[in-house]
């Protein structure tokens, strides 16, 4: 049930938002997270501005070469490629 879940992932992004801030490390994995099943629906233009804001919290909170902000990069090459966009990817 992708819709359901869509609401629990938005739901702790709130949640984390909320209590952690914008610019969290876990914020940026909520975004990531909502990325991951969005892609899964094939709503990968959803899924490109879910993953780049979890890339520009990390960027910015941790460092531009921190292991999960290269995740990030990857993560955003994944779904341009799952697009088509080799180009972009």
């Amino acid at each position: 049930d992708y819709d359901g879940a869509l609401v629990q992932h938005k739901k702790a992004l709130e949640i984390r938002e909320s209590v952690l801030g914008k610019n969290h490390p876990d914020t940026a994995t909520s975004y990531h997270n909502i990325a991951v099943l969005l892609d899964e629906k094939g709503d990968y233009e959803g899924a490109l501005v879910h993953n780049k804001k979890a890339l520009e919290i990390r960027e910015s909170v941790l460092d531009k070469n921190h292991p999960d902000t290269a995740a990030s990069y990857n993560n955003i090459a994944m779904v341009l490629a799952t697009k088509g966009d080799y180009d972009g990817a």
